[in-house]
């Protein structure tokens, strides 16, 4: 299963690296990556940013899933559904007045929150994600 944590990665690159260099390609070949890709690192790095200078917007879950997301840590499987019912849940948040540049209270907490999450990138991304764990999951269960 293509789905390992930082750890079990770890261990298969310094124990197996030929197991490890196929369980990439395979990975790779599937288009699934558990590590937020830059333009997603990028815009939680920047929800940050607004976070500290306004002090306001997002959770501590939503500050922290920034910091994975920025840092490009590895997530589960369970952080991709996590983060599409979030984006799914919020949406009507970037609908606030104060959600668009050129408003005087730009960004409103909303706006400060959908980017933690990785933004309209982020939500992408973890669409996609979710999609192929699903395609996945749907062959496995039709192997005999």
């Amino acid at each position: 299963m293509p789905f390992l944590s930082e750890r079990q990665r770890s261990y298969l690159k310094r124990e197996h690296p030929g197991v490890y260099a196929r369980f990439i390609r395979d990975e790779r070949r599937m288009g699934f990556e558990l590590k937020a890709p830059p333009e997603v690192a990028a815009v939680a790095k920047r929800g940050l940013a607004l976070r500290e200078e306004f002090k306001r917007g997002g959770t501590i879950v939503g500050a922290r899933r920034a910091t994975q997301l920025a840092e490009r840590e590895v997530v589960s499987i369970e952080t991709i559904k996590r983060m599409v019912n979030y984006f799914t849940r919020h949406e009507v948040d970037l609908e606030a007045p104060a959600a668009k540049p050129g408003h005087p209270d730009y960004p409103s907490p909303g706006r400060i929150a959908w980017d933690l999450w990785g933004g309209n990138a982020g939500r992408a991304w973890a669409k996609r994600q979710l999609a192929v764990w699903e395609r996945v999951q749907k062959a496995n269960e039709e192997q005999p």
